[in-house]
């Protein structure tokens, strides 16, 4: 239904057309200037595999078809040949976004790719696919390795297929696609040995090592024989001892603080241990532990994981030493995804 209104009510804003003028500039940068930034990875012994900088497209050449010789003949036949961060992708645009790479490879004689990459230097950071995709803040960049799987395989066969026209490979980025870490200053791993744990907590006899107050590093030890291990944590614990010597009985606690950038992760603990009583909490919260005297043999992994939303937080880990003249320590394997 219309009504009528009195002139009073009647607004400007209404039109029918407008047609106005402007000017408008889009260019085409070189892979190296250009909103995604494609190079040779920074400071990398492996740089030279890229070529066509100097053309401004990027361009990856493990063959002789390399201006520079780097790529020799070509991979080793019947061979796996693993290459680390030999390129980068960096956003320069004005948003995050999410990053990932499509390609076909061949299958070699077992039935696996015959190539793919990965990211940081981590074999198990895949970037091939949508569901691998890393997240970029901007100003970030992730740096890009490649495995070649040659088993099978006849001398000089290209290992991919095309996946887009001319393309062997196609870098995708999307502001909106679901993505994971890094985003700037947000860690992937959280294990003892790497990341920044803390001793926060000691026996009230026991002081710090010299020169050291509360807060300080978590030393990084060899664990005793009975104490299973971990692929990529290390044991720590607060004197750099590996507890050979007998520690005091008491409470140790051991802290990481973190932060989150931006939506929300899923934090795995992967598997942990102590040599007595463990218990584990985030930003306060207990999220679970083993209340007996031997979490290290074998290392467990019966924590739930956890969802962490944007902002700072802290993973914090109490230890009982029960037993005077007992070793004590800690080990935590743990990632976002």
């Amino acid at each position: 239904m219309f009504a009528a209104g009195s002139a009073g009510a009647i607004q400007t804003g209404a039109f029918t057309s407008v047609s106005a003028q402007r000017d408008v500039e889009v260019a085409v940068a070189s892979d190296e200037s250009a909103l995604l930034r494609l190079a040779p990875c920074s400071g990398s012994p492996n740089r030279g595999y890229v070529t066509g900088t100097d053309d401004g497209q990027l361009s990856l050449a493990l063959s002789s078809d390399n201006p520079t010789d780097e790529g020799g003949e070509g991979v080793n036949p019947d061979a796996t040949t693993v290459i680390n961060d030999v390129f980068e992708i960096c956003n320069q645009g004005t948003q995050p976004v999410g990053v990932w790479l499509n390609i076909d490879p061949v299958q070699n004689g077992n039935g696996d790719d015959a190539i793919s990459l990965y990211q940081d230097g981590d074999q198990s950071l895949p970037i091939v696919g949508q569901d691998n995709a890393v997240c970029l803040g901007v100003g970030d960049c992730v740096c890009i390795g490649i495995v070649t799987r040659t088993q099978g395989i006849d001398a000089d066969t290209n290992l991919l297929n095309k996946v887009a026209g001319d393309s062997e490979m196609v870098v995708n980025a999307d502001a909106d696609v679901s993505c994971s870490p890094p985003l700037s200053g947000e860690p992937r791993r959280l294990d003892t040995g790497t990341a920044d744990w803390k001793v926060t907590e000691l026996p009230s006899e026991v002081s710090p090592p010299s020169g050291e107050s509360l807060s300080y590093d978590a030393r990084v030890v060899n664990p005793p024989s009975a104490w299973d291990t971990s692929n990529t944590a290390e044991w720590v614990d607060p004197f750099g001892d590996g507890g050979l010597q007998g520690d005091p009985v008491g409470d140790y606690a051991y802290e990481l603080d973190f932060e989150v950038v931006a939506g929300s992760r899923e934090l795995v603990i992967e598997a942990y241990g102590a040599d007595n009583p463990v218990e584990f909490f985030l930003d306060g919260t207990s999220i679970g532990g083993f209340p007996g005297e031997e979490a290290y043999d074998p290392l467990r992994s019966d924590i739930p994981n956890q969802t962490v939303l944007g902002g700072n937080h802290t993973l914090r880990a109490e230890v009982e030493n029960q037993d005077q003249g007992s070793p004590t320590g800690l080990l935590v394997a743990a990632k976002f995804e």
